[in-house]
């Protein structure tokens, strides 16, 4: 039987809403436990996860030994000052926090951590999570984590020093991808072209689900971009043509997420004792 059989989120903004409703599609009502700060956020948590429960978050280690921690930085430290009564060596702590290095956590806590990077897919059970195993994370409880999220999501495990690339492409991925169609449809109306905006919306995602698709029967990229883009037609002139601003896109959209991790104040947490 799996180690984790409730899970508790602490913090109810938009990932860690995502969390709680994917946890809500794999365990039992009433199994998954919130502590937000605001009775905004309470309430669309209670909407999004019928039957979940909320707790103060000092109760909270009474209620479950899985607590995901998805606050602001610089709330994690009174966050885990309420919380550290209840820890035991039980009980896995687990950050979204890309910035937050696992040792630093790991001394803070009793007991196992790791690092988990949800996706706004998993609300409907889908994208990927990334997950970080962290000191003290046996490799049972690594599969049983694993397991959990696979009932809403696709789990990759990865080292912590992947975690801002790898979360470019799967967390941040989502907004990325929607706000570069938005721009494809941006620029075919500026052409004046003869489509009302809902049905190019339809249009895209229907290329998009059709990308989606094709990759999930095992073709790559390069191989879609071959079979639309034959030599000397249409596809293959506009992607000459836009390759190089692509890149240059992309490459400033990483930049820019890697600069305002590294902007972020990393918190300083207690180490159990101080």
């Amino acid at each position: 039987m799996s180690e984790f059989r409730s899970a508790g989120v602490v913090g109810l903004g938009r990932m860690g809403l995502a969390l709680a409703t994917g946890f809500g599609q794999a365990l039992p009502p009433g199994r998954v436990v919130g502590a937000g700060r605001s009775a905004d956020s309470v309430a669309r948590f209670r909407e999004a996860v019928p039957g979940a429960a909320v707790a103060p978050l000092a109760e909270l280690p009474g209620r479950t030994n899985l607590i995901v921690l998805c606050t602001r930085n610089v709330d994690l430290p009174g966050v885990l000052g309420e919380l550290g009564p209840g820890l035991t060596d039980r009980h896995v702590v687990v950050t979204i926090d890309n910035g937050l290095l696992l040792r630093a956590l790991a001394e803070a806590v009793p007991g196992p951590v790791a690092k988990l990077i949800p996706s706004a897919g998993n609300q409907v059970g889908a994208g990927a999570t990334l997950l970080v195993p962290g000191p003290r994370l046996t490799a049972g409880a690594t599969a049983d984590l694993l397991d959990l999220l696979r009932s809403f999501s696709n789990p990759f495990v990865i080292d912590e020093e992947q975690g801002r690339a790898a979360t470019d492409l799967a967390s941040c991925g989502p907004a990325l991808l929607a706000g570069a169609a938005r721009a494809m449809l941006d620029a075919q109306q500026e052409r004046a072209a003869p489509l009302a905006r809902a049905l190019a919306e339809q249009l895209v995602a229907q290329s998009l689900h059709a990308v989606s698709r094709l990759m999930g029967d095992g073709a790559d990229l390069d191989e879609i971009v071959r079979r639309v883009a034959v030599p000397g037609g249409n596809t293959a002139a506009g992607l000459q043509a836009a390759q190089g601003d692509l890149v240059a896109a992309w490459r400033a959209a990483f930049a820019a997420t890697a600069e305002n991790e590294r902007s972020r104040p990393v918190p300083r947490l207690a180490a159990r004792g101080e």
